[in-house]
């Protein structure tokens, strides 16, 4: 995720405007043997939500865009990469954390977002 926009200056409460939940997909065993996948949601949290950038690229003959956005919560010690947030109906697998000068008040989140199109 090379070029996308990092976390600068100090957020704002006021920009906690967006209601998410931040969470984990379990893989389970059913009783009958099929493996299912469960969502745990482990919060839901006001957040601040900046467009990251995006990007275009071809794989296997599918052209595939990454969409990446920015969340901005209060600190929190349980998020952790590969965890998804819920924003809009859409999950966005997070892939950095961030702190805002290290003072643990507020913690920045790295999600994407990729969809493919065969063409």
């Amino acid at each position: 995720m090379r070029g996308y926009k990092n976390f600068d200056g100090t957020p704002h409460p006021g920009d906690l405007k967006h209601r998410v939940e931040i969470g984990y997909t379990e893989h389970v065993v059913s009783e009958n043997g099929y493996p299912q996948e469960s969502d745990v949601v482990i919060c839901r949290v006001w957040a601040s939500a900046t467009d990251a950038g995006n990007q275009h690229y071809r794989s296997a003959d599918v052209m595939n865009t990454e969409a990446v956005v920015n969340f901005t919560i209060r600190y929190r010690d349980d998020v952790k990469p590969g965890m998804w947030v819920k924003f809009h109906g859409e999950k966005w697998t997070i892939s950095t954390l961030g702190e805002y000068s290290f003072r643990r008040d507020y913690l920045g989140l790295k999600a994407s977002v990729a969809k493919g199109v065969s063409g």
